[in-house]
């Protein structure tokens, strides 16, 4: 009888972790912004287009200055997602530096699209905050140009990890549900990215 009760007991905590966890990782409408309050913020009031990517990692992207000593000979290879971080590292302090054919995909938001994102990044969460996994291999990333077509602003993302990292503190994804990353990985979808998306480790 006692048995019976403990396991019983066990299995209604186990319930409870597991209802717990899923409320937490669902996002939900949590604002009603307009589409004009959503793009006064910022990068989305400077930025004149918008760009979904995706960046295969390969050293010749790179400056010779930023190889690794010994890439060439095999004997210093990069991790995943390594060689992206250093190139966005290096457009993070020199933006003019960036190169898009170095992008294996682009693809310009129309208007509707730029609406789909903002409506994710400020209209839904669930107030909860949520942290990635701690590996991080980025294959995709957001641009953001300005009036005079010079990148001002990035997101990095690693889809595969739930996680991304900004070129500035100004700006987040209000990442504050777990989903929302994988709803922003449908709008990727759709919007045409199959590196980093369809699949995490091939181009095609």
């Amino acid at each position: 009888m006692i048995f019976r009760i403990l396991v019983t007991f066990c299995l209604l905590i186990s319930f409870i972790n597991t209802s717990a966890q899923d409320e937490e990782s669902q996002c939900v409408k949590i604002n009603n912004f307009s589409i004009e309050e959503r793009n006064q913020n910022y990068p989305f009031n400077k930025a004149r287009r918008i760009v979904f990517s995706s960046f295969q990692g390969d050293e010749n992207k790179l400056p010779k200055n930023k190889r690794k000593k010994g890439y060439d000979e095999g004997t210093a290879p990069y991790v995943a997602g390594e060689i992206m971080q250093t190139y966005f590292d290096m457009i993070k302090k020199r933006p003019s530096k960036v190169n898009l054919n170095h992008f294996e995909e682009k693809v310009e938001l129309s208007e509707n699209q730029k609406n789909q994102l903002t409506d994710l990044i400020f209209n839904v969460g669930n107030n909860i905050y949520v942290s990635g996994a701690k590996c991080y291999m980025p294959r995709n990333a957001i641009l953001f140009f300005d009036d005079n077509d010079k990148l001002f602003e990035f997101i990095e993302i690693c889809f595969e990890c739930n996680n991304y990292r900004t070129s500035s503190e100004k700006m987040n994804l209000n990442n504050n549900c777990t989903e929302k990353l994988n709803l922003l990985k449908e709008q990727f979808a759709k919007a045409g990215i199959k590196y980093g998306i369809i699949n995490e480790r091939q181009p095609n």
